[in-house]
């Protein structure tokens, strides 16, 4: 009994310091998105790179709001959950966090660079609780795409790897992550359908 507590604690551990691992990535291309966008203003400002953080157009429909909201990040667990798939799929998550950092770094340098300190409710209220949720979301989805990757690493080269569980698990939490995702888009289209049209609003007037 007493084996098996350990293993489930150092298992945990394990994990744990596997999401570290993976927030540091994730910060790293929050860091690299800020430096781009503060060197190239002017040429970084893309739905590519923006990734639907960023809050210029007050004038949108509500599910126009959920459509930018929900995609691209619906597109990034997509992403994930095909390589998971694979047996390099590791290296293309790791790929997937860094892009999403460098997202949240445009959209961040943007809204300063365009409304200075008083942009700062537009990043309280409408942006980070959205980056913050979809990155949780999609820590935990390249998690998972990195576990499964590393079974099928492991067979492709004849290794012993960790025992399996049933893949339609897979399915299924990915199933879940993307109906917290549609909860949580749900919620910040409510947010920035309500409160945009005052914040920015104000800020336009005072540029």
């Amino acid at each position: 009994m007493y084996q098996t507590i350990g293993a489930c604690c150092m298992a945990t551990q394990q994990r744990r310091r596997q999401l570290q691992r993976f927030l540091y990535v994730l910060l790293c291309g929050f860091l690299i998105g800020i430096v781009w966008a503060m060197g190239a203003p002017d040429h970084t400002w893309n739905l590519l790179l923006d990734q639907g953080f960023s809050e210029q157009e007050v004038h949108r429909s509500l599910p126009g709001i959920f459509l930018g909201s929900f995609l691209p990040t619906f597109g990034l667990l997509l992403c994930c959950m095909l390589l998971g798939l694979s047996a390099f799929g590791q290296a293309g998550s790791i790929l997937v966090l860094l892009y999403r950092g460098i997202g949240l770094g445009v959209a961040a340098s943007h809204s300063y660079l365009t409304w200075g300190l008083q942009g700062l409710p537009v990043v309280l209220f409408l942006q980070l609780p959205h980056s913050g949720v979809t990155s949780i979301l999609l820590l935990l989805a390249v998690r998972e795409a990195w576990r499964l990757s590393s079974r099928f690493a492991a067979f492709a080269r004849n290794q012993p790897g960790e025992d399996g569980e049933p893949l339609r698990y897979y399915w299924i939490r990915f199933f879940v992550l993307t109906l917290l995702l549609m909860i949580g888009a749900a919620g910040d289209s409510a947010l920035t359908y309500f409160l945009s049209g005052f914040l920015i609003g104000d800020l336009s007037g005072a540029v």
